[in-house]
C-alpha cells in the first residue's frame, strides 16, 4: 500500500511555496472543514503525500482531531509512532502561525489516555507559566526540537515530555518554533493520578538562514517545565 501510494505522489504537480494544498470538504460558517495535503517522510529517504482533515479557527489556526483522519492518514500515524516504540495519540490538538504545515503526536505504549479538552482549554497553555520547579512526586520535564534543515524546505520539529500528576487535573503541552511561526498544542484531563510520556511535532519551513528558536512546555496541576533549542537553516 505505501508503495502504490508512492507511485502514485511521484506522478503528482509540486506543492506551492506553502508546501501544502487545502481543500475544502464541509464549508460550515463555524469552521470550514478542510483536507490539507502535505509531504512527509516514507521512512526510505523520500517522501510521501498525506492529507489531514482540519477545522478552520480564526486567525492562522485549525483544530486537528488524530481519531478522525483518513485511512492511510492513520496507517501512517501508526507507523511513524512506531519507529520510536510509541503508539498513535487520539488527542485533539491546535496547529497554529502563519507558517505551520501539520502535525503529529506519539504516546508511550503504556500512557492511560484522558478525556480530550476543549478548544478553549487547549489553548490556554500559552497563558499558563512554565517553570522548572517540580518536587518528588510530581514533575514536568520536556525536551525542545533541535536539528537543522534546508532553507524553504519544510521539516519536521518535534519535542518530547514527561509528565507525572499526583492528583487529578489536565496536562496541557505545546512544541513551537521561530516564536510561534509554527505551532500545535494540546491538552486532556484526568481523573486520577496520572503519568504520561509524548512526542509530539509540528511541520515547519525555514523562510531564513540562520537559527531559529525552538520551544516546548509542558504542565499538569502542580508542575511546569520548559525547554529551548533551536533548528539551524542552512
Amino acid at each position: 500500500m505505501l508503495a502504490t501510494a508512492l507511485l502514485f505522489s511521484a506522478a503528482l504537480l509540486p506543492l506551492p511555496v506553502t508546501g501544502y494544498i487545502d481543500r475544502v470538504v464541509a464549508p460550515s460558517a463555524d469552521g470550514d472543514v478542510i483536507l490539507r495535503t502535505s509531504e512527509h517522510s516514507d521512512f526510505n529517504g523520500g517522501k510521501i503525500r498525506l492529507e489531514q482533515k482540519l477545522r478552520r479557527l480564526s486567525g492562522d489556526r485549525f483544530s486537528i482531531d488524530f481519531s478522525d483522519q483518513p485511512a492511510f492518514t492513520k496507517i501512517y500515524h501508526e507507523a511513524l509512532c512506531l519507529e520510536g516504540g510509541m503508539r498513535p495519540s487520539t488527542e485533539r490538538g491546535v496547529l497554529g502561525g502563519e507558517d505551520a504545515i501539520a502535525a503529529w503526536s506519539c504516546v508511550s505504549s503504556e500512557t492511560r489516555e484522558g478525556t480530550p479538552a476543549t478548544i478553549e482549554e487547549i489553548e490556554r497553555v500559552v497563558d499558563e507559566p512554565a517553570s522548572s520547579q517540580e518536587n518528588w512526586t510530581d514533575y514536568a520535564r520536556t525536551a525542545a526540537p533541535s536539528g537543522s534543515a534546508a532553507l524553504g524546505q519544510p521539516f519536521f520539529a518535534v519535542g518530547s515530555m514527561s509528565v507525572k500528576s499526583s492528583v487529578a487535573g489536565a496536562v496541557s503541552y505545546s512544541v513551537s518554533v521561530d516564536d510561534r511561526r509554527c505551532y500545535f498544542q494540546s491538552a486532556e484531563r484526568h481523573a486520577g493520578a496520572f503519568e504520561l510520556s509524548a512526542q509530539t511535532g509540528v511541520s515547519c519551513s525555514g523562510d531564513r538562514p540562520g537559527s531559529l528558536n525552538t520551544e516546548t512546555r509542558a504542565c499538569v496541576p502542580r508542575a511546569c517545565g520548559l525547554s529551548q533549542g533551536s533548528y539551524r537553516i542552512r
